[in-house]
């Protein structure tokens, strides 16, 4: 402990130490004291735990439990399939290393010595640690546990995806499904830099050196006021909606990428008087008279004209949207991660 009291001047080496008064500078230099002792309990606990991991092989402990249990060397080498001086030899290093009697050995086998007996918990206890892990290794490695971490756009989220996620996870309950919302370039990143396991995203968005699997069909259907003047149509082609206020998705999504750039391939622009994050938004606005939209048919499925919105299809080659499952790597996927994918592609891409 610092002592509570100076007597004559008082030297002090760091500058902001020199302008305190004695007790503070006391103060600091008391808990700096406590937070060098806290270090130095911590640095002696890493020591010790590095001298145990020099000193003590996982091999030999096994075979000093069995001779604690068997309380004889030949049964344990006839156990382990090694030889009983290999077995007493292990053993003695292992005494020789920690510096403690592990094994009275008497004409009758072997006993332990009471430092033994003290510490069997802790060691049957790191056993039933390893065998543990070990078995979770197993299990993950085999693929009946696992986790698996998927980012999917909003189309595949308000589709079949959940429905497929809780048919996988009521068939393998060790495996945990994960699921992150992005748009489709963002899943595309997620995937290159190791963010995820699989993504799902539009078919039109460019995926570069990533493995890529058909998954479903998506309809874009056109959506307006239930009194538009278009409503009258059962189909119309994109050009029609161009000439009225559009109720568009955010920017960088995959579908407000396909409508900019079809409609700057006819030389027009989309008259955006509003772009939202969601297809509730778009519904929404178009419901409330502010224009019109295309949103994907599981966007509008439980749509009824009596909520006051009219959905009529496309007529463009373009509306018939491809989604796609990808991953970085297959072949490097786990175990979990693989049983998830082939549970998707069974029976290969539907319509959504």
């Amino acid at each position: 402990m610092p002592p509570l009291f100076f007597w004559g001047p008082v030297r002090v080496d760091r500058p902001d130490l020199a302008r305190m008064t004695v007790g503070a500078a006391t103060a600091i230099s008391g808990a700096e004291g406590t937070a060098l002792t806290e270090n130095a309990r911590t640095g002696s606990k890493r020591d010790l735990t590095a001298g145990f991991l020099r000193n003590y092989d996982l091999v030999s402990l096994r075979l000093l439990l069995a001779a604690i249990d068997e309380g004889n060397l030949a049964r344990v080498a006839a156990q382990e399939n090694i030889s009983l001086s290999a077995v007493s030899r292990r053993i003695s290093d292992l005494e020789g290393r920690i510096g403690v009697k592990l094994l009275q050995r008497h004409d009758r086998g072997v006993s332990p010595t009471d430092a033994a007996i003290a510490n069997l918990p802790r060691l049957r206890g790191l056993f039933d640690l390893i065998d543990g892990m070990a078995e979770d290794f197993a299990e993950v490695s085999a693929g009946t546990r696992g986790v698996v971490r998927v980012r999917a756009h909003l189309t595949a989220i308000i589709g079949r995806l959940p429905e497929q996620i809780a048919a996988f996870t009521d068939a393998h309950p060790g495996i945990d499904i994960v699921v992150d919302e992005a748009n489709s370039p963002d899943v595309v990143h997620a995937l290159q830099v190791g963010g995820c396991d699989l993504g799902f995203i539009s078919g039109t968005i460019d995926t570069a050196s990533l493995d890529r699997f058909p998954w479903m069909v998506d309809e874009l259907v056109a959506v307006m006021p239930a009194d538009h003047v278009l409503s009258v149509r059962q189909r119309l082609r994109f050009e029609q909606l161009l000439d009225y206020p559009f109720i568009g998705m955010a920017t960088g999504s995959s579908l407000h990428t396909l409508l900019r750039g079809q409609a700057a391939a006819l030389g027009r622009k989309l008259d955006e008087v509003a772009r939202v994050s969601t297809f509730e938004g778009v519904r929404a606005m178009v419901v409330a008279g502010m224009g019109v939209g295309i949103l994907p048919s599981a966007a509008v499925a439980r749509s009824t004209p009596a909520q006051g919105l009219a959905i009529r299809g496309l007529d463009e080659p373009w509306a018939e949207r491809p989604l796609m499952i990808c991953v970085r790597d297959r072949s490097h996927l786990s175990a979990a991660a693989r049983k998830f994918l082939d549970h998707l592609l069974d029976g290969g891409a539907e319509r959504g």
